[in-house]
């Protein structure tokens, strides 16, 4: 808000402020001293107070600053105050001799001018907004106004009537003076009580006290026309002009400020108390001194009384309707305080809470279950389908949930894609039967913001009694969701004492294998595919093995799971595909070499591109670069289904590993965009049935795609699945995983091509 200009630096006001004081100087002396000159030059002098108040009011009706409702107030305020003009000049006219009609004119003059005035603050708006509340403004100003009436009519208008005549002029004149008086008083508290954004507040308040001087002054003067030295009109107009010019200066002051309206302070409210006070003295005074008007005092004091009573009653539906309000918000807050605005459950606060207070009242043998469950993958979800599908995600987790358990049990989200279950006084076979209900709902497809789903989730459990400690029952189950996450095939993990150790030594494994990546500890060994029944080389796969400084060479067996869990799986398979492209390029005419990818880097946005510039690094044809998947990671659809089509689009071939072991279906093969399948080495014929293996061969045979076979140790599987229709195999009766350096030498003596 910008500095306030001076009040005072306004010539236009200070001329009327200075005629404002010579005005009642003269008027003051004239009381003292007698008439000393003649009353027409009283109304001049009204006259030159109103001109520099017109010139002010002028101001705020032309201001730009101003909104066009305070320009057109300003307009009516120009207009009623000219009127006011005209009143003096008649006056001033009459004084001269020019006619007795001017005088009746001039109180008609006076009577439209007080009407046009009065227009606009009728209009004012109140602050109060319900209907209630204007109701309650109604009855205060009703009291307001009915103190007032009776103090006008007690101490001015019944005056009229004194010695018992009544003639029509009195009755005009006490008429006069009520409506005067009360109009003075009701406008200048409509413009307390008025709730106007637009005005400057200390503008309209001076407005009003313009409104109450002119009314009451009107009145008075109306009342005794004829003072010893002059009429009182030449003092109320003066004044009643000069707050007018106050309130027009203050307007454009705040106005050039940027001051903001306020709305009135609660103390206003006091005004119907003062008047119900002042009927009261009233009372009393009758009772002591006796007056001819005990019959309407005691008439006004008995309908405030019943004002009061029925505003009473407003107040108290108000206060109810607010305690009521009140009451809502808290239960609002309170809700809000413990449970999750997503799904509606248990937050983490109101779990932790439940937990405290199921150990606490259970007795020793009473059996509290708990259970931490997180969502597989959720991330990728939101990274791939946008937040607000991961959301709706999780609200039908929520249901599915609630739906599998009993009412009394608490389902709470902890946050993120972290869910618990708190279950009292249920077996454990009744607890694990309520988890497989909950982990076959999840994988039930389902329809979440257009986006067909499933979920996969992995479940700690931890079963406690009365006495135990929260904390650590909540710890334990936390360090048994972790166990059963790691497994990588969710379902539920039991938490037993050791898995602490685990836990800490997969850390450990974690931290060790980010320094390795690092410090290029890893190697790749590469185990060659051959042709059936020849034994030719055609390529090879990538095996990555770890060159541990301390535990010597390890197999992907001791850290691809800590890999897996901590997310180092993208960097570690980012770092096998360039370093076995780079190998591969410099290997004799199209031998190829097969990378894995897991699920997290097939999910990864860009990873075609990623693949695309290890096949530029290196100078490896995308033709001879085979990536190898699982079934679990083809059907993972969203991004996965795009980045397995970006790598058809580069000319790299993609193979189905491990088939036969996860979700094998004729629409996998059919709508997956893969050139070869991987028969799983526990489907490899060891002289047992075979009837797996030659579904495979004959699937891929429908299909038009490569079979090879894993894991072969002996020559009779190798005779047998050459039989089958196999064309390409792998294992250790044909070679085991070697360095680079060795397969190197061997292409050189080997069969290749």
């Amino acid at each position: 808000m910008q500095d306030r200009p001076p009040l005072f630096a306004d010539r236009a006001f200070q001329t009327v402020t200075a005629l404002l004081v010579v005005n009642v100087g003269l008027f003051l002396a004239q009381e003292h001293l007698g008439r000393l000159w003649p009353e027409p030059v009283n109304w001049l002098l009204v006259i030159a107070v109103i001109v520099p108040t017109l010139v002010l009011c002028r101001r705020v009706q032309r201001d730009p600053g101003s909104s066009p409702v305070v320009r057109r107030y300003w307009l009516t305020v120009r207009i009623g105050t000219s009127m006011f003009v005209v009143v003096a000049v008649l006056r001033a006219l009459s004084g001269l001799g020019a006619g007795e009609w001017l005088v009746p004119v001039s109180v008609v003059l006076h009577l439209v001018g007080g009407i046009v005035l009065t227009g606009p603050l009728v209009g004012l708006p109140f602050s109060a907004r319900s209907r209630a509340r204007k109701l309650g403004v109604w009855l205060d100003l009703g009291t307001l106004t009915s103190a007032a009436g009776l103090l006008i009519w007690h101490f001015a208008a019944s005056a009229q009537f004194a010695d018992g005549r009544v003639t029509g002029y009195r009755v005009f004149a006490a008429v006069v003076i009520m409506g005067a008086g009360l109009n003075g008083v009701y406008l200048a508290a409509k413009v307390v009580l008025a709730g106007v954004d637009s005005f400057a507040r200390r503008g309209l308040y001076w407005i009003g006290a313009s409104a109450l001087i002119g009314g009451l002054g009107s009145a008075v003067s109306f009342l005794h026309p004829h003072q010893p030295q002059g009429n009182l009109l030449v003092l109320v107009l003066p004044f009643a002009a000069y707050a007018a010019a106050l309130g027009a200066r203050m307007q454009v002051v705040d106005t050039a400020a940027g001051a903001r309206p306020r709305r009135p302070p609660r103390g206003y409210s006091l005004m119907p108390y003062v008047a119900i006070a002042t009927v009261d003295l009233m009372v009393v005074y009758h009772n002591v001194r006796g007056t001819s008007n005990g019959m309407l005092i005691d008439g006004v004091a008995v309908a405030l009384t019943a004002i009061v009573v029925v505003r009473q009653l407003i107040a108290f539906r108000q206060n109810d309707a607010l305690l009521a309000r009140i009451g809502v918000q808290e239960k609002r807050y309170r809700y809000e305080a413990t449970h999750d605005m997503l799904t509606g459950l248990a937050n983490r606060s109101l779990f932790s809470e439940r937990v405290t207070a199921a150990v606490a009242e259970a007795g020793p043998d009473t059996l509290i279950s708990i259970v931490l469950i997180d969502l597989d993958d959720f991330k990728v979800v939101n990274d791939t389908l946008g937040h607000a599908t991961g959301d709706a995600l999780l609200v039908h987790v929520a249901e599915r949930m609630q739906e599998a358990v009993r009412s009394a049990d608490t389902v709470a989200r902890l946050g993120g894609d972290e869910f618990a279950i708190l279950f009292e006084g249920v077996e454990a076979a009744d607890v694990e039967s309520a988890l497989t209900r909950i982990a076959a709902a999840l994988l039930e497809p389902a329809l979440v913001d257009g986006e067909p789903m499933t979920v996969k989730a992995s479940f700690g459990v931890v079963d406690g009694h009365g006495g135990d400690d929260a904390g650590d029952l909540l710890r334990q189950a936390d360090i048994a969701m972790y166990e059963a996450k790691a497994r990588g095939d969710g379902g539920y993990e039991r938490y037993r004492p050791g898995m602490e150790a685990r836990g800490a030594e997969n850390n450990r494994r974690a931290a060790a294998l980010r320094t390795a990546i690092l410090e290029d500890q890893l190697v790749v060994y590469f185990q060659p595919v051959v042709t059936l029944p020849g034994g030719r080389i055609t390529g090879a796969e990538a095996l990555v093995r770890w060159q541990h400084p301390a535990e010597g060479l390890l197999g992907p067996g001791a850290f691809i799971d800590a890999a897996e869990q901590t997310g180092l799986i993208v960097p570690l398979g980012t770092w096998v595909l360039r370093a076995a492209t780079r190998e591969a390029a410099g290997w004799p005419g199209e031998l190829t070499v097969s990378v894995n990818v897991s699920a997290r880097q097939l999910r990864q946005p860009g990873f075609p591109a990623l693949v695309a510039a290890a096949l530029d690094e290196s100078g490896l044809p995308a033709r001879r670069l085979t990536v190898e998947i699982t079934e679990s990671v083809a059907v993972g659809g969203g991004a996965t289904t795009e980045n397995l089509q970006g790598l058809r689009d580069l000319g790299v071939r993609l193979s189905l590993d491990d088939f036969g072991t996860g979700a094998s279906t004729l629409t996998l093969l059919a709508t997956c965009p893969v050139d070869q399948i991987k028969l799983d080495r526990s489907f490899v014929p060891d002289g047992g049935p075979d009837a797996i293996a030659d579904a495979v061969a004959q699937m891929a045979r429908a299909f038009d795609l490569d079979a090879v076979a894993e894991g072969v140790e002996t020559e009779e599987q190798a005779i047998r699945l050459t039989g089958l229709g196999y064309e390409k195999a792998q294992g250790y009766w044909f070679a085991r995983p070697m360095p680079a350096a060795d397969l190197r030498a061997r292409l050189t003596t080997a069969d290749v091509g």
